[in-house]
């Protein structure tokens, strides 16, 4: 199984229509004391900060997809309060989005410049367009400087922000002990590929960013669930629609959050 993040100029899905972001600072407090970290603490938006956060919630969070095989219709709720409540109070685990989430409102809270790039998991294959996005990574801009989180799919997971220049894809990162990764690039894709047994590998995972023509702008779209996807494959899955007015040589990211999602019958 890989992972691939497209974007595309087509089939693009916009996230969340109705922000419903952190209003209580108890609500963030209980995230902060939730990861390990003080309640009073100082935070700022800086480089810092940015990995301090994502480092703790790596490893004071848990993963778990048990909820998606069990087949029940039951709305999920992707509110930041609601989110909170399943992943820094009851702990029970969630899914990898809720992970991705609830980091996302509190970067957005604390005034970082952060989007969303959706992506999905695919079984070892060829690159698929056409299959559904369940995943997303995290672009944040600092300066002029950008860095990539994902800390949504447990062990594969980047336990730290990695940053990245497009214009120089020279280099590979070295975040922990057999934990390297590097970006290569082709005529249509960024690939972030994977050290196994030695080897760089994208089978086993492998971020794929597909550079856009001609953006402008996109539209806002609703969601709807799509029932052609097997739970065997993945349970969740939120409907594509199209993106339009594309800019050259560009990448496009998905700014916010879809208020709702419903697990497949």
């Amino acid at each position: 199984m890989y992972f691939t993040i497209k974007l595309l100029n087509y089939n693009i899905f916009y996230l969340f229509q109705q922000i419903k972001c952190i209003n209580k600072s108890e609500d963030l407090n209980t995230y902060l004391v939730s990861i390990g970290l003080p309640a009073n603490i100082q935070l700022s938006i800086s480089i810092e900060t940015l990995f301090l956060l994502t480092n703790k919630q790596l490893i004071y969070t848990f993963y778990q997809d048990a909820d998606a095989h069990l087949k029940e219709l039951k709305p999920i709720s992707l509110v930041f309060v609601d989110i909170l409540q399943r992943l820094c109070i009851i702990k029970r685990g969630r899914m990898c989005y809720e992970h991705e989430l609830l980091l996302y409102y509190v970067l957005k809270h604390l005034g970082f410049y952060v989007e969303l790039i959706r992506c999905y998991v695919q079984e070892v294959g060829p690159y698929n367009p056409d299959y559904p996005t369940t995943h997303n990574f995290l672009h944040v801009t600092i300066k002029d400087e950008i860095f990539l989180i994902y800390i949504g799919f447990e062990i594969r997971s980047l336990r730290f922000p990695i940053k990245v220049d497009f214009q120089n894809l020279s280099v590979s990162y070295d975040l922990f002990p057999f934990e390297h990764f590097r970006i290569t690039e082709n005529e249509t894709l960024y690939q972030l590929e994977h050290v196994i047994d030695g080897k760089w590998s994208e089978e086993i995972i492998g971020y794929r960013f597909v550079k856009i023509r001609n953006m402008e702008k996109f539209n806002i779209f609703d969601f709807e669930l799509n029932n052609n996807l097997q739970l065997s494959k993945k349970s969740m899955y939120l409907s594509l629609q199209t993106m339009k007015n594309l800019k050259t040589n560009s990448i496009c990211f998905i700014h916010d959050i879809i208020s709702k999602a419903t697990y497949l019958n």
